[in-house]
């Protein structure tokens, strides 16, 4: 089952591509070099001692790192969905590589999430201090995140759970009716986790002992607001899946699909900013 006609069909599938790479690669690659520059400018370590672990010139050669390989990326990237155009290149072989394309532009994303790790680390060493302040007051999930976008959370997993055991049951997918739930084991393997970091993000240690209190409250409601959207979005995703394989509607608009969830996530995740005193770095 189609939905749209080949012409548009072809053109949505590029325009996901396309989107895909300029978001990741380079509008919030771009914007990832700006923070950090504007960090170490305006508050360089000299004068904020407390708030690195790593010298400038250390932090700038990894801002370089980041701006050669993602440019790389991006660059051999379009390079490749244009050999794919001009070339009339079969749409499938164009949607299936979208997703290969996201697993490469996500590497520099996860070496900066090596190198904060390694920060962090480091900072934890330097003033291994894990102690709180006592602040006499219970944190609680309701008090950074609406009890409404909570219901909408768990309700959006309930209805992949509905949508996952009734095409079980009723063997809706016929002969491969089983993988819907390995879409179901995915979904619940994804929900216990950012629950986790949810729960982290709540009650965990404290990694930054120089951040204060009212900064920190502000971070923890920017997690589990960002966290508790991604619940939802994580169960809407795999109820898009299921509605596509159950409707025969063309496989091709999976990686779109999946295409346009990943680039959700990152608008999602650079949207959120919050103010923060950096005085009690110096």
């Amino acid at each position: 089952m189609t939905l749209l006609n080949p012409d548009l069909m072809t053109a949505l599938i590029y325009l996901a591509v396309i989107s895909q790479i300029v978001t990741i690669s380079i509008l919030f690659a771009n914007k990832w070099y700006q923070s950090k520059v504007f960090l170490l400018t305006t508050y360089p370590p000299k004068d904020y001692p407390n708030l690195y672990v790593q010298s400038s010139t250390t932090e700038l050669n990894r801002i370089k790192i980041r701006k050669l390989i993602d440019r790389s990326i991006a660059f051999i990237s379009l390079s490749i969905v244009a050999f794919f155009y001009l070339t009339k290149t079969n749409l499938e072989i164009v949607s299936s590589s979208i997703l290969v394309i996201a697993a490469i532009q996500l590497l520099p994303w996860f070496l900066s999430s090596y190198w904060l790790k390694e920060n962090n680390l480091l900072m934890a060493k330097n003033f291994p201090s894990t102690k709180r302040k006592s602040s006499f007051t219970n944190r609680k999930l309701i008090d950074f995140v609406s009890p409404l976008k909570l219901i909408v959370a768990v309700l959006s997993y309930a209805l992949t759970l509905f949508f996952a055991l009734t095409i079980y049951v009723e063997q809706l997918w016929f002969e491969h009716s089983s993988k819907a739930l390995l879409l179901l084991l995915i979904n619940t393997t994804m929900v216990i986790y950012l629950a986790w970091l949810l729960f982290i993000s709540l009650y965990g240690k404290k990694k930054d002992h120089f951040i204060s209190s009212e900064d920190r409250l502000k971070l923890i409601a920017v997690k589990c607001k960002a966290l508790s959207s991604f619940l939802i979005m994580y169960s809407t995703f795999i109820v898009g899946i299921c509605l596509i394989k159950t409707f025969d509607i063309n496989q091709l608009y999976i990686p779109a699909m999946s295409s346009l969830f990943i680039q959700l996530i990152f608008i999602l995740a650079f949207t959120k900013s919050t103010d923060k005193n950096y005085d009690v770095y110096k």
